[in-house]
């Protein structure tokens, strides 16, 4: 008896036998029901607005399953459940034919099911055998669009055309976890049923929560997900030479046809179109709806500010080119390009006080204005006073500079399309806070950009503050330090001194370290939108970050 349990002993300490894997969704439903109505009574006590950060649900979760005496292992389950608590009221607005409905091929059994596979996922033949026949027969006779798919990159499709405005999705939890970037950076309404477990074949989930779900609805209004594309169309409309010389009048003139030409010039639109967008979003219009002609003036005064600006700027630092072009100065002569600037600034002020707003948000708009141009100044004041100087700036001199220098435009624009819609000035804050980390980011991109493009003379050769040279200098010493210093004090912008520039960079690995910094405003930007109560605007500044930035790293193909 002895040898047998020393022999038993010896077997187990060398083969280790593998620990059982922990059950993350509760296999008793009802356990999955009481997490359920837990989630539901915590969204509404804690009042919490939608898209919320994956980093905010799971924080959420872990409290109130240890609130519930309840296994750590449904942590996971839990930060969907109050996910989906966040969206059910927006998707139950939202009509069946502008949802879709996900469902997964692992319902099925492999080996019994008939079905074959085209583009968009499995083509179900109803036969019987599985659960998915029944649940795409009563999504489709609701009006959904079904697909019976694993994956975001089609239904991303779908949102992006404007076939679909919201996603209820089944599948197992890893599946949903790496899905998860994809709705929330897209701000898409959406609820997730998990699988009761991991697998590739003949899986199971909630039937009555499905059904449930499929068949939620209220009597709620959904205005529709804007449509940025053809909004910022709409937007770009207005910059057309005749159209401004309509809103503007005539160019009669040399300064007024020259600064109208400048103003239909080139350009992202992106002031005016995040004025428009806050607009819409708080008025609560519609795609179709028209845009009153107030609002279109103000956008365009932020573009006037904006365009007047960039002549200064190019004024002030010495610039040859811009959009590809030669500069006004260099065009007209500096005397002729500052008074242009003048001007702009001037017609700004004009339209904001002609607009045919009330005179309490006349008074507010030129307020919120003032002090943006005031910022603006204070940070081109910094730059021209380094410009003189030879020291390197540190890493967080440079980001102060664009916290001046680029966040207060975006601030204006969004604070101005708020007052358009005479919104509570509680927004204020949050939308200071959300621009300041845009516009970080934005011209974090900028000169990751500018530094790596193959045709452009570089911000950092023509000595301007970038953070790829301050990150270099921090990074560097000795001899490359040297190297770097020479570089930044040598005047010439030439294409030869901006390789310079480029082997240092990536000796010392900073377009790496420059990314990192760029993510992590991204992501200030989107945590900075917790204290908005309005899930509409919440989202739309949401999606708006992967606009004026570009796609996150997580969404990005792989090549």
């Amino acid at each position: 008896m002895v040898e047998t349990s020393l022999h038993v002993a010896s077997v187990s300490s060398a083969v280790r036998l593998p620990k059982p894997v922990p059950q993350r969704v509760p296999a008793d439903k009802s356990v999955r029901d009481i997490l359920r109505a837990a989630a539901r009574e915590h969204v509404a006590r804690e009042q919490l607005v939608p898209p919320l950060t994956l980093e905010e649900l799971r924080g959420h979760a872990r409290n109130l399953v240890r609130a519930l005496g309840q296994d750590p292992a449904f942590d996971d389950f839990t930060t969907v459940l109050l996910g989906n608590e966040t969206w059910r009221e927006t998707l139950a607005g939202i009509p069946f034919d502008r949802r879709v409905l996900l469902l997964p091929q692992c319902l099925r059994t492999r080996r019994e099911c008939p079905a074959e596979m085209d583009e968009f996922g499995l083509l179900c033949e109803q036969c019987g055998r599985c659960q998915i026949g029944d649940f795409q027969a009563e999504a489709l006779a609701l009006g959904y669009v079904v697909l019976v798919a694993e994956g975001t990159t089609v239904v991303t499709r779908l949102l992006e055309q404007g076939h679909v405005d919201a996603v209820i999705g089944v599948s197992c939890l890893h599946v949903l976890e790496r899905a998860f970037p994809h709705t929330a950076n897209h701000a898409i309404p959406s609820i997730a049923i998990p699988l009761f477990r991991d697998g590739c074949d003949a899986t199971g989930v909630d039937v009555d929560w499905l059904r449930e779900t499929v068949q939620s609805k209220s009597g709620a209004q959904w205005p529709g997900r804007l449509d940025l594309d053809a909004l910022r169309g709409e937007v770009n409309g207005w910059f057309a030479l005749e159209a401004l010389q309509h809103i503007l009048g005539g160019a009669g003139t040399f300064t007024e046809e020259k600064a109208l030409a400048w103003l239909a010039q080139a350009g992202k639109r992106w002031r005016p179109l995040l004025a428009v967008c806050v607009y819409k979003t708080l008025a609560g219009l519609a795609d179709n709806d028209p845009l009153p002609d107030f609002v279109r003036r103000i956008a365009i005064a932020t573009e006037c500010f904006h365009k007047a600006s960039l002549l200064h700027d190019d004024i002030e630092d010495g610039d040859d080119f811009r959009y590809g072009e030669p500069t006004l100065a260099r065009q007209h002569g500096i005397p002729i390009a500052l008074n242009l600037g003048d001007y702009l600034i001037g017609e700004g002020y004009r339209l904001l006080a002609e607009c045919g707003i009330s005179a309490r948000q006349q008074a507010r708009a030129l307020k919120i204005a003032a002090e943006g141009h005031r910022t603006l100044c204070l940070g081109q004041g910094a730059e021209l006073r380094w410009a003189r100087e030879s020291s390197l700036l540190t890493t967080a001199q440079v980001l102060e500079l664009f916290r001046h220098k680029t966040a207060p435009a975006f601030e204006v624009a969004l604070r101005l399309g708020a007052v358009c819609a005479d919104a509570d000035e509680t927004l204020e804050q949050p939308l200071h806070c959300f621009s300041e980390s845009l516009g970080v980011a934005y011209q974090i991109k900028d000169d990751l950009e500018d530094a790596f493009a193959a045709h452009s003379p570089s911000d950092t050769a023509a000595r301007r503050p970038s953070i790829l040279v301050a990150i270099a200098g921090e990074q560097s010493g000795g001899a490359v330090l040297a190297r770097l210093e020479t570089a930044l004090n040598t005047a010439s912008p030439a294409e030869g001194q901006k390789e310079v520039f480029r082997d240092i960079f990536l000796a010392l690995r900073v377009e790496e370290k420059a990314r990192l910094l760029l993510e992590h405003y991204r992501n200030e930007a989107i945590r900075s939108l917790s204290p908005l109560h309005n899930a509409h605007l919440k989202g739309l500044l949401q999606r708006l970050v992967g606009r004026v930035l570009g796609t996150p790293p997580q969404e990005r193909p792989k090549s």
